[in-house]
């Protein structure tokens, strides 16, 4: 890897612009720790090998472990990463500004535990591996950069990738719920067919009056003029023993009486 490339931007952070270079630091893995140093002049002084404490840097792009630059550090490298710089001085992991790689896959803490291993801690991280380190890091790699190449393209268009996937999602299980209650629907205005097309018979009305608990078959009357022609029996039966059977039979033997009378006249 060459030493640090030109500049190609600025990333403002309110009122303080920091200087972008290469393919973006924050695409980069940095690290600022302590090494000791031989300060050869002392120890000839003091006639024994003297260390002095010095702060260095290693940066390097995410999943090439080989491909590092490590010197000491200066103090336009603590401008450049404020935030590896503060976490440093605070004794606290460095990590690079951007988007926490647990963020792409939160259903899935092994995809982001593999990538951290391999110094992938963000999302901008993941979208920016090189060739080089997607065949480092192994299966499914090249998958996971397409991943968080469409999270950061929707991130910029101000939806959350993971509420867009949760939409998604929301959208197909209401498209099957909806689907179920159709062919319900369909099945119903089947069978609703199928019984409009059956032609209901005198039997399958007794049969529907039997189980209605309406009694048996109902039974012909003898005597009437046109075959096959029903009455209730039960309804028979108190007709004949009403009051107004008796006047009606009372009725037809007057006139009966009458046409003789006159027949005897006449003749």
């Amino acid at each position: 890897m060459e030493e640090f490339q030109p500049h190609n931007g600025i990333k403002w952070q309110g009122d303080v612009g920091v200087v972008q270079y290469g393919a973006g630091d924050s695409s980069l893995i940095v690290m600022f720790y302590v090494k000791p140093v031989l300060n050869k002049q002392k120890s000839q002084a003091e006639g024994r090998p003297y260390h002095e404490d010095k702060v260095f840097v290693t940066v390097h792009p995410p999943g090439e472990r080989l491909n590092i630059v490590d010197r000491e550090a200066t103090e336009a490298d603590k401008r450049r990463w404020p935030m590896q710089w503060a976490q440093f001085m605070q004794n606290k992991p460095q990590v690079s500004d951007g988007t926490p790689i647990e963020m792409l896959f939160p259903a899935q803490p092994s995809i982001s535990a593999a990538l951290q291993a391999s110094g992938v801690h963000t999302v901008e991280q993941c979208a920016g591996l090189s060739a080089h380190a997607i065949e480092t890091i192994g299966m499914g790699c090249q998958q996971w950069v397409n991943e968080a190449t469409r999270y950061l393209q929707v991130a910029n268009r101000g939806v959350k990738h993971s509420e867009m996937k949760k939409m998604v999602d929301d959208l197909e299980s209401e498209n099957r719920t909806l689907k179920h209650q159709l062919d319900l629907v369909m099945g119903e205005l089947k069978s609703l067919r199928d019984l409009k097309a059956k032609a209901v018979t005198m039997d399958d009305v007794e049969k529907l009056i039997a189980n209605q608990g309406g009694g048996g078959r109902r039974a012909v009357y003898p005597g009437t003029k046109q075959l096959g022609q029903s009455f209730d029996i039960q309804s028979d039966q108190i007709s004949a023993t009403h009051p107004t059977n008796d006047l009606a039979k009372s009725k037809v033997a007057k006139s009966v009486q009458a046409k003789r009378s006159r027949a005897r006249i006449n003749s």
